[in-house]
């Protein structure tokens, strides 16, 4: 697995950030994934979580930014529908997105592991995120990670599956 440190994204991450977002898009488009695009993560969008702090990059050993997440408590509606079981509080995981150039290398997986370690830290006692129904990578990791599927939602993009995962 990948060797990364999650931490807080500053400023000068942004550019990093910005073509991490580029390049997936268009390597999931070239697959066949149209889960993205330029209505949805903006620049803008990315540029809210850093002002607000719920920002986290993975860095490699070698200093580069691998790949990038929002956290927050913050969900859709839709969530609502969701046939939850885990407890409050719950963390809620928002466009985790790997660089081409590292993907297939554990970073997804290793993010995520670090997502879970922080929410641990921080009092969480679930972590919920909705991952799109089209994307077959995605969905092994959560799998592959325990999140169980608990419950559906259509958005502009198609059916999407709202995870969840308990850390106690």
């Amino acid at each position: 697995m990948a060797a990364i440190r999650m931490r807080s994204a500053k400023l000068e991450d942004m550019p990093a950030v910005y073509a991490i977002f580029r390049d997936a898009i268009e390597r999931m488009n070239q697959s066949g994934i149209p889960q993205w695009d330029e209505i949805y993560p903006t620049p803008a969008i990315l540029d809210a979580d850093l002002a607000s702090g719920k920002l986290y990059v993975a860095e490699s050993d070698a200093g580069m930014v691998a790949a990038a997440v929002a956290l927050n408590e913050e969900c859709h509606p839709d969530y609502q529908t969701a046939a939850w079981q885990g407890e409050e509080p719950y963390l809620i995981v928002h466009r985790l997105c790997v660089s081409p150039a590292a993907q297939c290398m554990g970073v997804g997986r290793a993010m995520m592991l670090a997502v879970e370690d922080w929410a641990r830290a921080n009092g969480y006692a679930d972590i919920r995120l909705d991952a799109f129904s089209q994307n077959p990578y995605a969905l092994r990791m959560y799998t592959r990670l325990g999140y169980e599927k608990r419950g559906e939602a259509v958005w502009r993009k198609g059916l999407f599956f709202l995870m969840e995962k308990s850390l106690r």
